[in-house]
């Protein structure tokens, strides 16, 4: 059986950064699969962790039979409900479907799909052995956001967009690794309106302020403990109180556990299944 990893289409390289995630836990990747299009895909049996966000291309649902998946840290955007209830089959011939969030458990579960809360392979990245942290990283987000004391003497102030132009596969991988390990060794304090920015950094041990939407996309950020903070905008929202207190670390050490240990276990199963 041929191992595969989701490859994407998007501007958003949160999306490989999830990928990069699920690759610390499989043997080496024999093909990249477009999450879009697994549908078309009409190569040798390929087993694939699949992940992320579901689904743009709704009418390429479901993947092709060639693929065998392991649903964990799935999640099913509203729009593409309808789709995926008309196949619910597809997901009951491959329960359990672990999600990444609790709306999408519900939703699993009421097709009548044995589902569960995964939660998201961002959160088992590990702190690099070489952190020296220096610097306060704004990931899509606005230093006016944050009271002027959050900014102390010594740690740079660098501005970061996980939007990325249209490049080769390998180099959005690449990016994502890189970007994920520049986080782990040199981010004091992170601001970000990215849950994949957010979930690796904490992760890795690092304070993360989140200043992102409340939606059913960014449940998560809530179900493992991180308080979400109101967005400031000083045209729109003049008033709204500037951010004051510097975040301790989250301690997810159980989660980190409880979920690499998941996902490496229905490998590991799916591998000796063939």
């Amino acid at each position: 059986m041929k191992i595969g990893a989701l490859s994407w289409n998007s501007n958003n390289i949160g999306d490989d950064i999830q990928s990069v995630a699920v690759m610390q836990h499989l043997p080496p990747v024999d093909v990249f699969l477009n999450r879009d299009h697994l549908n078309s895909y009409d190569g040798p049996e390929t087993l694939l962790v699949t992940n992320g966000w579901f689904l743009a291309e709704i009418e390429n649902w479901p993947p092709s039979p060639s693929i065998k998946p392991i649903f964990f840290g799935f999640h099913v955007q509203e729009h593409a409900k309808p789709t995926i209830a008309r196949h619910a089959a597809y997901l009951k011939k491959h329960e359990p479907i672990g999600c990444r969030d609790q709306a999408t458990v519900d939703f699993i579960r009421s097709l009548g799909v044995e589902a569960y809360l995964s939660l998201c392979n961002t959160l088992t990245f590990n702190a690099p052995a070489d952190r020296e942290p220096d610097s306060i990283y704004l990931v899509e987000a606005d230093r006016h956001q944050l009271s002027r004391k959050l900014f102390k003497k010594g740690l740079l102030v660098k501005k970061v967009s996980h939007r990325i132009i249209d490049v080769s596969a390998e180099t959005r991988l690449r990016y994502a690794k890189e970007i994920v390990e520049t986080y782990g060794k040199k981010a004091a304090l992170v601001v970000t309106m990215r849950i994949h920015c957010a979930m690796p950094c904490i992760a890795m041990g690092i304070p993360v302020i989140f200043v992102g939407p409340k939606t059913y996309r960014t449940q998560i950020v809530e179900e493992v403990g991180l308080r979400r903070h109101d967005a400031w905008h000083p045209l729109k929202h003049p008033f709204t109180r500037r951010i004051e207190a510097w975040p301790q670390p989250l301690d997810i050490a159980e989660t980190k556990k409880r979920v690499s240990a998941d996902i490496k276990s229905r490998i590991a199963a799916a591998l000796a299944k063939g």
